[in-house]
């Protein structure tokens, strides 16, 4: 009996370290758990981390052509010459956009009930490619100066230089479809509208070159919403308002309305040959009109003053800045400091609640 106990108590005694090992290792299981969920809500946390938007800068130029005066300037220093001093800022953006205020053709015959035709040789293009631009538009009050074939010759020069265009084409279908530039992953779509022409004559359809119909209004905010659905940004380029105005005119703030309930994430405008004034609606940029940007030298006072402007856009914000130059010398020249504080200065006072600074920023005073 005695032998018996000893047995049990020699079983017991070698039993009981195995169960409180087996026991802790079981423990040591489920106050693990508590660990792994945090290693676990660690890496969500790493993955669901929001990526930063990528800062993308656009810059926009307004009239441009080589016609005129500028022909024999050309001829002597080349097309490059105009944009000598404005071209490290072209380059540098991600995306920068030019209206060529001119038919680029050979052809001879104008068109009828224009005032003044502009056309520039085709050669000169090269000059736009060369001063970095990616983008034209080539929808305007002159796109049809010489004509539908001269408005086809102006497409085809465009297209060998592979430049992207807007405002007209070769039928409807072409004058209202958006072109399209991706960069840094996002999507911007670029449309152009003319609302100022001779005549209607001049309007695209099924089977006619032309340009795109700014008159319009419900068409243009009907293409804007077609065109915006697949994009991350769409740009609205206006060829409106009245020439030799500092300000733009009612219909044109009632177009901003509708473009911008439409989806448009920025509107540039030109035709007036003087730059006009900048504004945010519902925190959209407002260019309303960005001057002669080459033209002759003869043009002084407001229409010799140009510039550059500048779109920075990141996630769902969108700002301006202006930088300031003047045609002298047949070129796009830089201004002195005292020329840059009094055209800063000018464009505060027809702008619409925004602060615009030394440096040309334009901030947003209706936030």
């Amino acid at each position: 009996m005695k032998t018996l106990l000893k047995r049990f108590l020699l079983i017991a005694f070698c039993i009981t370290p195995i169960v409180v090992l087996i026991n802790h290792s079981f423990t040591s299981k489920a106050t693990d758990k508590p660990d792994f969920q945090n290693k676990s809500s660690k890496t969500a946390s790493k993955s669901d981390k929001k990526i930063e938007d990528p800062e993308i800068t656009l810059t926009f130029s307004g009239d441009t052509m080589f016609d005129w005066q500028l022909r024999p300037v050309i001829e002597k220093n080349g097309a490059d010459y105009p944009f000598q001093h404005v071209k490290e800022e072209i380059t540098k953006a991600d995306i920068s956009f030019v209206n060529l205020e001119s038919a680029f053709t050979t052809k001879e015959k104008k068109a009828p009930g224009q005032l003044f035709w502009i056309k520039s040789d085709p050669s000169t293009l090269q000059a736009i490619k060369n001063t970095g631009y990616d983008i034209v538009n080539i929808g305007n009050n002159h796109t049809l100066d010489y004509g539908q074939n001269g408005l086809l010759d102006t497409i085809s020069h465009v297209e060998k230089l592979k430049f992207p265009y807007i405002g007209a084409g070769k039928n409807a279908k072409d004058a209202y479809t958006a072109r399209e530039m991706t960069v840094k992953g996002k999507k911007f779509k670029f449309l152009s509208f003319v609302r100022f022409m001779p005549d209607f004559t001049w309007v695209a359809d099924d089977n006619k070159p032309g340009v795109a119909n700014g008159y319009d209004l419900n068409l243009v905010t009907k293409t804007i919403k077609e065109q915006k659905k697949d994009a991350d940004y769409l740009i609205v380029y206006m060829h409106w308002g009245v020439e030799k105005s500092n300000r733009p005119v009612d219909y044109q703030k009632q177009y901003v309305n509708k473009m911008v309930t439409a989806g448009a994430d920025a509107i540039v405008g030109s035709h007036p040959h003087w730059l006009q004034g900048f504004e945010y609606y519902n925190n959209v940029p407002i260019a309303y009109s960005l001057g002669n940007f080459l033209f002759p030298s003869y043009v002084n006072g407001k229409s010799a003053e140009t510039g550059v402007l500048t779109l920075t856009f990141k996630g769902k914000d969108v700002q301006m800045s202006f930088n300031p130059y003047i045609i002298r010398n047949n070129q796009v020249s830089p201004v002195n400091e005292e020329e840059k504080r009094k055209a800063l200065q000018y464009l505060q006072t027809i702008s619409t609640d925004v602060e615009i600074d030394d440096t040309g920023k334009i901030i947003n005073k209706r936030n």
